[in-house]
């Protein structure tokens, strides 16, 4: 028996839930969403112990990650990097930090990179529509190519001048299904607060990742 944190309440989010459930009925359930109608959406499986939490994902976990840092996994099901999103007073005027260009370096170590209006950079060791059960396997069970080493692996394996590379890869927990340790959200936070590198923040699988770059504000700025 496990608790899950799963944030978002749409197609992913209900797979999340369905998927963790078949596997742990005895499981334990909270989901987020700032739509009523979709939490309300949600069939919940007869017996399951599941919350539902009208909420902006953002603004729950920075006001309430705490409380669930004993929990077993966080499961992002929501656009955008919710490792850094959830990071708390990073973003806000005066913290110190301000987002900036992840190096173009980052871009060769996949198949696919998206750059984002935020100077962000989306990774992908696929170029086609990957299934929404893969279960992740050492060799992609679309085109036969081997998917080792992991994207999490070359990305911890990176080395880039004037940067400080923190990653939190994610584990699947089920067909389709990724999270991590919310500890490791809070073990994130401690490090960026104490840090006065510049920093780059990833989340990622074996195949598809996310990488914000964060410098420090030039006193003034």
């Amino acid at each position: 028996m496990a608790s899950y944190l799963i944030l978002g309440a749409g197609k992913f989010g209900r797979l999340a839930l369905q998927r963790l459930w078949s596997q742990d009925p005895a499981g334990r359930f909270v989901i987020v969403d700032r739509s009523r109608q979709a939490l309300d959406k949600i069939p919940c499986p007869p017996g399951a112990d599941v919350d539902k939490i009208e909420a902006d994902v953002t603004v729950f976990l920075q006001e309430n990650l705490s409380r669930y840092a004993s929990w077993d996994w966080l499961i992002p099901m929501v656009p955008g990097h919710v490792a850094l999103a959830g990071l708390p007073d990073v973003l806000v005027a005066g913290s110190g930090w301000e987002l900036t260009d992840v190096p173009s370096e980052v871009e060769n170590i996949a198949r696919m990179a998206i750059r984002g209006s935020g100077g962000e950079v989306y990774l992908s060791q696929a170029d086609h529509l990957c299934p929404d059960d893969c279960s992740e396997p050492d060799f992609c069970p679309v085109s036969g190519e081997s998917r080792s080493p992991a994207l999490y692996e070359k990305l911890s394996a990176l080395s880039l001048p004037g940067f400080r590379l923190l990653v939190i890869p994610t584990r699947q927990l089920a067909p389709g299904v990724g999270g991590y340790p919310p500890r490791e959200l809070l073990d994130l936070a401690r490090q960026v607060a104490a840090s006065e590198e510049n920093l780059l923040i990833a989340t990622a699988c074996r195949c598809h990742g996310v990488v914000h770059a964060l410098r420090r504000r030039k006193a003034g700025g």
